[in-house]
């Protein structure tokens, strides 16, 4: 109707004028609705509010926004004088329901984005927890984590899932279901990371059990923040003083803060904090807090105790803080457990990082290993002692006073073994019993959960020690690592891994990482070299000539037929000689010293033989 209203000059022209104007007007009503949602879904803002009414304190952020833009933008401040509370079946853009299509389209668009990325890059992992929402409905959390087109790893949440259940089938069963909608090939699934719940990492009958069965390679690695997490906990509720310091912590909190008088009269240079069950970066911020303010917390229990004003529950709550911080196991402990948590929290952070990859996991655990190891000594000991012997005005070990318990004499037993029992008190029975149950606790869990990471890195290891180890050592590595993927790499990985290590070793500054060697080798462009230029240069030619038929590109853009199917067949054929080469014995392959000249100017000689005929047969050769 366009081209002929403009060809013909008749009254279709206004009805045209007046659509596209319509179509122009609704374009930027939409284009500053999909800027504000953009700006809310990107910062996790809610967008409803109690109402939909322009102008109303109460209308949510959504509308909130558009107000706020509409006073320095006269196209929209006119748009909501003349279309705001319009009601139903009136067209404004305004409601919730286009913000909503706008979600859905967006989410649409960042998913095929992510599927596309995870595909290019082919291999990939997954991370999957569940997690109860504000709601009380059950939400899995569904991650993919992948090395980008720069040789970098990131993760990307795909999606959420309500109600899958917590039994290992039912999860399994939605794995597979989301990685079949989104044309995931599970094949190619190399990693699974979760927690520690028997229903996720069980090697039996577990989630990662059952994502093996159908996909064997699919190395499971716990979470390691999680890990640190497990062993911290376990730590604090292995003995009788460990369990009665952190209740000590959450006592002088919840005492403090439930009084706002009583949190006025605490001058602290810190405000004291919560623990958590969870987040035990908490548990480090709260002992960090009770060391800094350690005086001023006393001088405070000092004063409620002793006011006349206080309600005598709160004097006798304020004397049995004020007792146990005057406790010399309590002040050691509090000393003691600060310096380990600070050292846990920090660790627990670095885990956290996307970049991080399961070697250095290894050595930060490893090194965690080592610190509490040194902590385990009697110089240690001894120096936590001195500690908080400046710190607490009572320098005596509580089971000094305390009078020796006889034990009952068994039918077994004679008097004289009840007599020539040790009883330990003072120091050495609080060394024995607590200080070095905690260490002995950390070492333990630690070294046990460090096993599951050692089985995942020792097939990759050597490539962290290519300046250290003889070429011989890297050929029988990689041959190893080649017989659990044979699939998936090529005969000719073990011979690039060695000739890898060679321009490793000529570097001044080489990598130290896993993640470092990758992003080189897409930095500088090597990636081409080592991980067989012929086959990836046939991937990329197949890759190509689809586009045609798919209209992306005009035919005269690529190749001819002829010329494709040339190029084709001559990279085939040099991947197949290749590879016969090195099965017969060959290291080194020169591409360059390869020629078809002779067997070229042996099919002219035939050709001239037969004279007119350039297709011979065999009995004319003869």
């Amino acid at each position: 109707m366009k081209n002929r209203s403009s060809e013909l000059n008749n009254v279709n022209e206004v009805l045209t004028f007046q659509l596209e104007t319509e179509k122009i007007y609704w374009k930027n009503v939409l284009t500053r609705v999909c800027a504000v949602v953009k700006s809310l879904s990107s910062r996790g803002l809610p967008f409803r509010g109690d109402n939909e009414n322009i102008g109303s304190l109460h209308n949510g952020n959504f509308l909130m926004c558009l107000e706020m833009i509409a006073e320095f933008d006269p196209f929209l401040a006119n748009h909501l004088a003349n279309y705001g509370n319009p009601g139903k079946g009136y067209t404004s853009y305004l409601s919730h329901s286009t913000y909503e299509q706008f979600i859905k389209l967006m989410v649409t668009k960042v998913q095929n984005q992510i599927v596309e990325e995870v595909i290019n890059a082919q291999y990939f992992s997954i991370v999957i927890d569940s997690t109860p929402d504000i709601a009380h409905v059950d939400q899995l959390s569904f991650i993919l984590r992948y090395v980008n087109n720069k040789g970098l790893p990131v993760e990307r949440f795909l999606c959420f899932l309500e109600n899958v259940g917590h039994k290992s089938q039912c999860m399994a069963d939605t794995v597979f279901s989301i990685l079949k909608k989104y044309n995931i090939d599970i094949a190619y699934l190399s990693g699974q990371s979760y927690d520690n719940a028997k229903n996720m990492s069980g090697i039996y009958s577990g989630l990662q059990a059952r994502i093996k069965e159908v996909s064997p390679l699919a190395d499971f690695v716990p979470c390691s923040a999680h890990s640190l997490n497990l062993v911290g906990s376990c730590a604090a509720s292995c003995c009788k003083e460990a369990n009665i310091f952190f209740n000590f912590i959450q006592s002088i909190y919840t005492f403090f803060s439930s009084s706002t008088h009583r949190w006025n009269l605490l001058k602290v240079k810190s405000t004291l904090k919560n623990l958590s069950e969870i987040r035990w970066s908490a548990r480090e911020d709260a002992c960090k807090a009770i060391n800094q303010n350690w005086d001023s917390v006393i001088q405070s229990l000092c004063d409620i105790s002793e006011n006349i004003n206080e309600k005598s529950i709160t004097q006798n709550e304020a004397r049995g803080l004020l007792r146990l911080m005057n406790r010399f196991e309590v002040t050691f402990m509090s000393l003691f457990w600060g310096d380990l948590l600070q050292r846990f929290n920090v660790v627990s952070k670095h885990l956290q990082s996307v970049n991080i990859d399961v070697c250095k996991v290894c050595d930060q655990y490893e090194a965690l290993i080592k610190y509490v190891v040194n902590l385990r000594s009697d110089e240690m000991f001894q120096h936590y002692e001195v500690l908080a012997m400046k710190k607490c005005s009572d320098n005596c070990y509580e089971t000094i006073y305390k009078r020796k318990k006889k034990r009952t004499k068994h039918h077994d037993e004679t008097a004289s073994i009840i007599e020539n029992e040790i009883n330990l008190t003072g120091s050495l029975e609080f060394k024995v019993n607590t200080y070095l149950v905690i260490c002995d606790s950390i070492i333990k869990e630690l070294t046990s959960r460090k096993l599951a990471y050692d089985n995942v890195i020792t097939k990759y290891s050597f490539f962290l020690r290519l300046t250290k180890i003889k070429p011989s050592e890297v050929r029988v590595s990689a041959e190893h690592l080649y017989s659990m993927y044979s699939k998936d790499l090529d005969v000719t990985f073990i011979n690039e891994c060695v000739h890898f290590q060679s321009y490793i070793q000529s570097m001044k500054n080489f990598p130290s990482t896993i993640i470092d060697m990758s992003s080189m080798l897409k930095i500088e462009g090597l990636e081409d070299i080592y991980p067989y230029v012929l086959k990836n240069a046939l991937v990329w030619l197949d890759n190509w000539e689809p586009n045609v038929t798919k209209n992306f590109i005009s035919e005269e853009k690529f190749l001819t037929k002829n010329t494709a199917e040339g190029l084709r067949i001559t990279i085939q054929s040099s991947i197949d000689i290749i590879n016969y080469l090195h099965m017969c014995g060959f290291d080194y392959v020169l591409t360059s010293k390869i020629k078809q000249d002779c067997v070229e100017k042996f099919f002219g000689i035939i050709r001239q033989v037969a004279g007119p005929n350039d297709h011979p047969l065999s009995i004319a050769v003869v």
